[in-house]
């Protein structure tokens, strides 16, 4: 698969790319290639990142976004979200045998947080709701499953492989 939308070159980038672009390194720690591909428009990949930022501070774990981020990977079917969160709950220190077994499209067992927050996730997506924060978190994997999608952009290469 070639990406449908190439990042953007470094020699062609704009100003207002190269800032957007710093910020997500400085927020990530390196450059990945769905921020490489939103750069051709620096106002909505600033918006993507504020977006992700402002949900580290709803009170949400890590652990608990990185179940929700999954899940709706894996109920979209993107390519490039499993492997992204993959890589980003390791990095974030989250149980990976709870994120291995959603990745691989299991439903969790018993009346731990991640298994609740799972099923509420898929019940929300399924028939709607309205806690913020998941519903949020909810738009935002939508947005970035779509976007990896349409875009056809390739996994990073740090990513482990898709399970």
């Amino acid at each position: 698969m070639s990406q449908r939308i190439p990042s953007v070159a470094a020699e062609d980038q704009t100003e207002a790319q190269s800032v957007a672009l710093r910020r997500v390194r400085a927020a990530w720690g390196r450059d990945l290639n769905i921020s490489n591909a939103m750069a051709h428009n620096p106002t909505v990949l600033e918006g993507f990142l504020a977006f992700w930022i402002a949900l580290d501070k709803c009170g949400l774990s890590a652990e608990d976004r990185e179940v929700i981020c999954m899940d709706m990977a894996v109920q979209n079917g993107c390519h490039y979200c499993v492997p992204a969160h993959l890589n980003m709950s390791q990095t974030r220190g989250v149980d990976m045998e709870i994120i291995t077994s959603i990745a691989k499209g299991e439903l969790l067992e018993g009346d731990t947080r991640p298994a609740k927050l799972q099923r509420l996730t898929r019940r929300l997506v399924a028939e709607g709701g309205q806690l913020v924060a998941i519903l949020a978190e909810i738009a935002h994997c939508h947005f970035t499953n779509s976007f990896n999608r349409l875009a056809q952009t390739e996994p990073d290469a740090h990513f482990p492989p898709t399970l």
